[in-house]
């Protein structure tokens, strides 16, 4: 990461260069940040995720939120770059109770968007929510079930679709939490809607899923499986190796460490960091409350270099991840958001790719302003169509004082 090493200029005009002192250990400035909020949706609580696609077929992602103590998932969609700004038009599409992730994928090939909704517990349970192939927004129009050799299996977090069998068929990685749980993969059948003749093929067992990727980590050709997994005796950022297809793909897979081993890792992200042309894993954890880079050695994936960086105080909880060039200068930023536990700070910041050296205290800049909020994973996607991305995000707080803020988004003018 050579090409961050460079000379910093004060607010006095002085030529600065980067220290390898630590990052201090003090909250960020509370004044309000030049990122504005907008509310999406603040009528349930416990909002949990966010996953993006173009479900009523107009050319602009729509977005599947799980309301895990409301007991519902709603679809909603994006109204236009006029409308953006305020609440959308939405669809609760099932009552979900106890739900932890919602995705949206077109599990039966009828060209509408499916939504499997994750629960844990008193239901772990994953639903199926069948979709319409028009008049989405019609709540009597989604049909749900519940995918029967999946009831009662574990506490499920989190799924993922993948193609393990080929390009004319969907899969579905899975995993959970909890003594019994297991990441793992749904072998879906031709004829997806016959859920009693979906199999499962656990391929290796997890404490507290977080993140699931899916790369071809070994360039062997076919897709391996990246997992954060925050508990248990193997809980570390780890990827779990395809023995290609055949039977040996239904059984337990060869696990490779990439990083945090023993610590509680919490959600990741991989991209190219430095431009080189190889993606980087970055992760958060909260155990030492650090940011972690990880990059590879070797070709096989086998090897990682290690990066840590100290983080604020006020993301002592630090949450999630992401990688987007924010400010639109080429070099990839970094936003990550926090649980502010109760505390009235800025759970949710950035900074500036440009300032990952050796970032100092001020490089870490607020997007939000001070809230107690409980912020979920970050997702960066251009949703005003000004050509940058915004900052799109989940905040489930629903304890006391909490202000349940909901699905929301933080409006980008860094690009001016």
């Amino acid at each position: 990461m050579q090409r961050y090493l460079l000379p910093l200029i004060s607010s006095f005009g002085l030529l600065i260069f980067p220290t390898l002192e630590s990052v201090a250990q003090a909250s960020l400035p509370s004044e309000i940040p030049d990122w504005p909020l907008h509310t999406i949706d603040a009528s349930s609580s416990g909002a949990d995720g966010i996953k993006l696609a173009d479900v009523n077929k107009d050319g602009r992602k729509d977005i599947v939120t799980g309301w895990e103590e409301g007991g519902i998932t709603k679809v909603y969609f994006h109204p236009g770059q006029r409308k953006v700004q305020r609440e959308w038009p939405s669809v609760i599409i099932g009552q979900t109770p106890s739900v932890e992730d919602a995705l949206l994928v077109d599990l039966d090939g009828d060209g509408a968007h499916d939504v499997i909704s994750c629960q844990e517990g008193k239901s772990n349970q994953i639903r199926i929510h069948w979709a319409p192939r028009r008049k989405w927004a019609k709540a009597s129009r989604w049909q749900q079930e519940i995918l029967p050799i999946a009831d009662g299996k574990m506490m499920w977090m989190y799924a993922e679709p993948t193609q393990f069998q080929g390009q004319q068929s969907i899969d579905l990685l899975a995993a959970g939490k909890g003594p019994d749980a297991f990441l793992g993969w749904f072998d879906i059948p031709a004829e997806a809607r016959d859920l009693t003749q979906w199999t499962w093929h656990p391929i290796s067992p997890v404490g507290w899923i977080m993140s699931i990727l899916v790369r071809d980590m070994d360039g062997d050709g076919d897709s391996d499986v990246i997992i954060t997994d925050r508990k248990g005796a193997a809980r570390a950022c780890r990827w779990l190796e395809n023995p290609g297809p055949g039977a040996t793909q239904k059984e337990a897979w060869e696990s490779h460490t990439i990083g945090a081993a023993g610590l509680e890792v919490m959600f990741m992200d991989f991209a190219d960091l430095d431009g080189d042309g190889e993606e980087e894993v970055v992760l958060v954890e909260w155990d030492e409350k650090k940011l972690r880079v990880y990059k590879r050695q070797d070709k096989q994936g086998i090897k990682w270099q290690e990066r840590i960086f100290s983080l604020p105080a006020s993301m002592q909880n630090p949450k999630s991840v992401s990688i987007g060039d924010l400010n639109g200068d080429g070099i990839a930023d970094l936003v990550i958001s926090s649980n502010t536990q109760g505390r009235k700070v800025n759970g949710l910041i950035w900074l500036d790719g440009q300032r990952l050296e050796h970032p100092q205290e001020a490089d870490y800049q607020a997007i939000s302003s001070a809230h107690n909020a409980k912020y979920d994973k970050v997702v960066l996607h251009d949703l005003d169509g000004d050509g940058d991305l915004d900052v799109l995000i989940c905040e489930e707080n629903y304890g006391p004082n909490s202000e349940g803020l909901g699905v929301i988004w933080y409006e980008n003018r860094l690009v001016k």
